[in-house]
């Protein structure tokens, strides 16, 4: 009994003794979506320019990517400031009065929620870039206090939060 190649693999044969194989494309199209999906959104941020203040030194970054405007929240060796409005002070790398029992900084935290308050009375609340803001950060900042800053704006209800770099 002779068998042919395409029986021994489970295909048809065609008239030349080669066996016709299937592929099925789906898997493969989903993996592709995905990817592209995931490419997409990263690509999709957006970055801007801000002033530049002589007492904060941001970390470099390559990125070409621009950001829109939102609320921007400053850390300088000696100070935290919101939209350039000084919050709370920061002395010899630590936050100069002390974070609640939440970790939450009470003088930013009243801010950020004053400022959302405000924003839900004009009608300016809808909208990603409403809970957002634009952390400057200098390079030689504490992460503590850099954790203490973010655990305030989340519980003011600013979640989406961006770090600003400077374009190399």
């Amino acid at each position: 009994m002779s068998l042919s190649r395409g029986s021994v693999f489970g295909g048809r044969s065609s008239g030349g003794g080669t066996p016709m194989v299937a592929l099925n494309l789906t898997a493969l199209m989903d993996i592709l979506s995905n990817l592209l999906f995931f490419l997409l959104a990263a690509y999709a941020a957006q970055a801007t320019e801000v002033e530049d203040k002589s007492e904060l030194l941001l970390p470099a970054s390559s990125s070409q990517v621009r950001l829109q405007i939102q609320l921007t929240i400053s850390i300088t060796q000696s100070v935290i400031q919101v939209a350039d409005v000084p919050v709370a002070r920061i002395a010899k790398g630590r936050l100069a009065d002390p974070a609640d029992e939440d970790g939450r900084i009470p003088a930013l935290y009243q801010k950020l929620v004053s400022i959302k308050g405000n924003r839900a009375q004009s009608g300016q609340d809808q909208g990603p870039e409403a809970s957002g803001i634009l952390l400057l950060a200098d390079k030689n900042t504490d992460s503590d206090v850099v954790s203490k800053v973010l655990k305030t704006a989340g519980y003011a209800g600013f979640v989406n939060v961006r770090f600003g770099v400077i374009a190399q």
